[in-house]
């Protein structure tokens, strides 16, 4: 479960998609508004029949459908409703489809007893629609698009990886979606301490030490910022770089297929090239953290004890301020030690994807991310590894398996080892294979996201049996299409209970993210097993996060026809982002809905600019609550980790 302190708060297109587009434009689907504001909604153009009196709500994708896909819309009504009729309208009046919504799922909410499907998948013509509900509950729907899902999710993949421009540090900048000014200078003379003591929980619990056997001085400028802070952490861009890698990769093998997107490859580069600046291949060391949190002791001040833009840190004055003006880096291991094996894997997995993207153009920098990736999943401590590193504190991402890391990281240097023509293919091969069952053998049955890459492990060790035929190892591709499919059960299992088919409980932390996490498992199953039995679940959990929820957001800042504004986001906050004004952190993907007890003392910051979100107050339930202001971390923090699932499962529903 993730556990961040908020930063700086109390302690707490295509021509076809440009075309449909500006025609949803015209019927009002303005960014950020109220999400059943219908006179906001009719307003721009006055060409669609006027919505008149409603008093339920209709909850659809706020990006689209693809022609061929499962399409379901979710009414959410007063009062019991059984047997309303919909419409689906078109802009010039005509009506596409009819239908009558489907069996009560029960209540969303006090306000909204009951919840009723809406299956538009006969709806398959390109073009801009809005659904009417009447009998029983009257409701009209925003509009929405019919159109190629190539088209339609590649344009939300590019839009994610526009966030990690945003979130880049150093000098090389990107000048969208917001500009920026060159931060952490500092960076490239940096100093290494011993682990921090943070015995006491969050704070420090003693003053750092500087490590006897280190660098003088280790250039660590560039990278990512983690989330709305300015940390930068080698276990979450590694979770980042590979599944953008993923995404990148083109070929028969590959599990994504993002060559396309805009600026994919640029931004990949620049968070392996981070990555490179953290291993130290000489002296066999992996460097896990660049940035101290929260300060504690002398009247320290860390990253997230105070709000401003990354840029002020460098000239940051006052002996209290010095791990903001020079900022600490910590090891994963000493020189040549052993490596917590979660972290291991998944810098092994991104170093091996990274040689295999590389291995056409260029060789010879592909082979050292190789040898690199075996170095370092050689260094994993798989037998004596006690509590598992993520972070300092590790309460930030506290995490609880690793032979999914392993798993992964073995296969991805099996493929590149295969694809290089290297002789150690089969024994990383073998090992793939051992930690695979071990990874099966845990029963786990989470989604894809930060805390579990196994599905990824099952789909590509899958994929590399295929393609090499290897037999006679410790599991076949049966057990890993096994297990894919025994999560994919738990998923629609608790997604058959839900008012509006969510898989992830509102309740919990990182319902977004495991939200696309959901949909990425289901288009990864259908590669391994050749098997679409779940493109629909898949699809649903899609819906979710891009609108058909309670709350009818997007949970991906600038995509859809409202999705939030005054998100959790320093740079966002303080660069005049906000209330409409200025530019957006578009393709920022939020924490989204949260317990309702996450939200009990909301304290904002003195420094934080004052931003009105969208109010969707109205539909929240007793358990589970959505909050648009920039103190609502638990729902409106966005990170970098969140971003790169939404990439792969848009990009892997793009390929259905």
């Amino acid at each position: 479960m993730r556990y961040r302190r908020p930063a700086a708060f109390p302690r707490l297109l295509s021509t076809a998609v440009a075309t449909l587009t500006a025609l949803a434009l015209l019927a009002g689907c303005t960014g950020g508004g109220n999400p059943d504001d219908d006179s906001e909604r009719d307003a721009p153009s006055g060409t669609w029949t006027p919505v008149g009196p409603t008093d339920a709500v209709v909850r659809i994708d706020q990006v689209g459908y693809g022609n061929g896909e499962t399409k379901v819309a979710v009414l959410l009504a007063p009062r019991k409703a059984d047997g309303a009729s919909f419409a689906v309208e078109r802009q010039d009046g005509s009506i596409a489809l009819k239908g009558s919504v489907g069996a009560d799922r029960g209540p969303w909410s006090d306000r909204y007893p009951a919840s009723y499907p809406i299956d538009i998948s006969a709806l398959r013509t390109a073009g801009a629609y809005r659904i009417r509900v009447t009998g029983g509950a009257t409701a009209v729907s925003p509009v929405f698009l019919v159109g190629a899902s190539k088209e339609l999710f590649g344009e939300v993949a590019a839009d994610t990886v526009k966030f990690f421009g945003l979130q880049r540090d150093g000098s090389d900048l990107v000048s969208e979606p917001i500009p920026r000014k060159p931060s952490h200078l500092n960076d490239a003379h940096a100093t290494v301490y011993d682990a921090p003591d943070f015995s006491d929980g969050d704070d420090l619990a003693a003053g750092l030490t500087e490590s006897g056997d280190g660098p003088a001085s280790l250039d660590v400028t560039g990278g990512w910022f983690d989330a709305g802070d300015y940390l930068k952490f080698t276990h979450t861009t590694a979770y980042a770089v590979t599944l953008m890698l993923l995404a990148q990769r083109g070929g028969d093998a590959s599990i994504g297929n993002g060559k396309a997107i805009d600026g994919l490859a640029d931004e990949a580069a620049h968070g392996v090239g981070w990555l490179d600046k953290m291993w130290d291949e000489t002296t066999q060391t992996l460097y896990l953290q660049v940035g101290l949190g929260s300060g504690g002791v002398d009247n320290l001040v860390g990253d997230h004890d105070t709000w401003r833009l990354p840029e002020a840190d460098d000239s940051a004055t006052g002996d209290s301020k010095r791990f903001l003006r020079d900022r600490p880096v910590f090891r994963a291991n000493t020189p040549g030690g052993a490596i917590s094996p979660n972290v291991a894997g998944r810098v092994a997995a991104a170093f091996a994807l990274a040689a295999q993207v590389e291995a056409g153009d260029q060789p010879t920098r592909a082979r050292a991310h190789l040898n690199a990736a075996a170095t370092i999943l050689d260094l994993a401590n798989t037998d004596d590894y006690g509590t598992l590193m993520t972070t300092y504190p590790r309460g930030y991402y506290a995490e609880s398996s690793w032979s999914d890391d392993m798993a992964l990281g073995a296969t991805e240097l099996a493929r590149a080892g295969w694809v290089l023509g290297d002789t150690r293919s089969t024994a990383w091969m073998s090992q793939a294979a051992h930690w695979a069952k071990l990874a099966v053998g845990t029963g786990n049955r989470q989604p894809l996201n930060l805390y579990d890459v196994g599905p990824l492990a099952d789909g590509e060790l899958s994929g590399l049996l295929d393609e090499t035929g290897a037999s006679g190892l410790e599991v076949d591709k049966a057990a890993l299409v096994a297990d894919l499919k025994a999560r994919l059960d738990a998923g629609v299992t608790v997604a058959d209970s839900s008012p509006i088919g969510a898989a992830s409980p509102l309740t919990q932390a990182d319902f977004t993210s495991k939200t696309f996490g959901w949909s990425a498992v289901a288009a990864i199953y259908h590669r391994a097993a050749g098997d679409d039995s779940y493109d629909a679940f898949g699809t649903a959990q899609r819906n979710v996060a891009l609108g058909t929820n309670g709350w009818g957001l997007s949970l991906v800042v600038g995509v859809g026809s409202t999705y939030p504004k005054c998100i959790h986001h320093q740079i966002a906050n303080l660069s005049g982002s906000l209330n409409g004004k200025g530019k957006i952190a578009t393709g920022a993907v939020v924490n989204g809905p949260n317990a309702a007890q996450a939200f009990t003392s909301l304290t904002p910051s003195t420094s934080a600019t004052k931003c009105t979100g969208v109010d969707v107050s109205r539909y929240d339930r007793t358990d589970a609550r959505f909050v648009d202001q920039p103190q609502a971390y638990s729902s409106v923090e966005p990170a970098i980790d969140f971003t790169a699932t939404a990439l792969l499962a848009v990009t892997l529903q793009a390929r259905l």
